[in-house]
């Protein structure tokens, strides 16, 4: 999918401190400084509303903020990001830009319903890179607010497994396919190191297992 072509009337472009990141997610100093690594400059771009976008309101979503993020490297580590989803609270759509190129990242975000004011925060998740030049598409066709949120979230997760598979599923099964890829990748390390054949047999068929798994998490049924 390509990136989206925000409409004039969502503007905002505000900078934003890294600093208000700082106070508002509590950092350490050890995460502030991986901020000062990894992340140039934030800008909250485009402000998504119901009046400015002619939809209907939603209770489960009353604004969706558009921020852009210039990197100092490709790779931004998660905890660099949900950094930024917990000191702005509201669901974001972060447009991540490094070397003339673009992506989208967005983790699904819902009020907590077991504490007020707090929000729950979903893994994130990316489209592909691509030439930030590229021509961008038109927001969905949507009737309401939370309609637009999944709508723009559900081209980054794995394909429905039914007609009516919910979006927390399919959010659900996009987190665990994450936490496996991780494993996966652990386990391969192991498998590369592992010298006495009898455990490199068993390792290799738990390897085998973890890809199948991720397989079926990802693919349609």
């Amino acid at each position: 999918m390509t990136l989206y072509a925000w409409p004039t009337r969502t503007v905002f472009g505000r900078a934003i401190p890294k600093s208000r990141i700082y106070s508002a997610a509590q950092l350490p100093r050890a995460m502030q400084a991986k901020f000062v690594d990894q992340v140039e400059r934030m800008e909250w771009t485009h402000v998504l509303r119901a009046d400015r976008l002619n939809l209907q309101p939603s209770a489960e979503v009353d604004e969706i903020a558009v921020i852009a993020i210039d990197l100092h490297t490709p790779d931004v580590e998660p905890a660099v990001l949900q950094a930024i989803e917990k000191a702005i609270p509201r669901p974001l759509i972060l447009e991540l830009r490094h070397g003339g190129r673009a992506r989208m990242a967005m983790a699904w975000k819902r009020p907590s319903q077991a504490e007020a004011g707090k929000w729950v925060t979903a893994p994130h998740a990316f489209t592909a890179w691509q030439a930030g030049n590229t021509p961008r598409e038109a927001l969905p066709t949507v009737l309401d607010m939370a309609t637009l949120y999944a709508r723009l979230l559900e081209p980054m997760l794995p394909p429905r497994q039914s007609p009516d598979e919910p979006i927390a599923a399919r959010v659900a099964r996009s987190e665990e396919a994450a936490q496996l890829e991780r494993e996966i990748a652990r386990m391969e390390a192991g498998v590369r190191r592992e010298k006495q054949f009898n455990r490199k047999v068993e390792l290799n068929a738990e390897l085998r297992a973890a890809k199948s798994r991720y397989t079926a998490l990802t693919s349609k049924t």
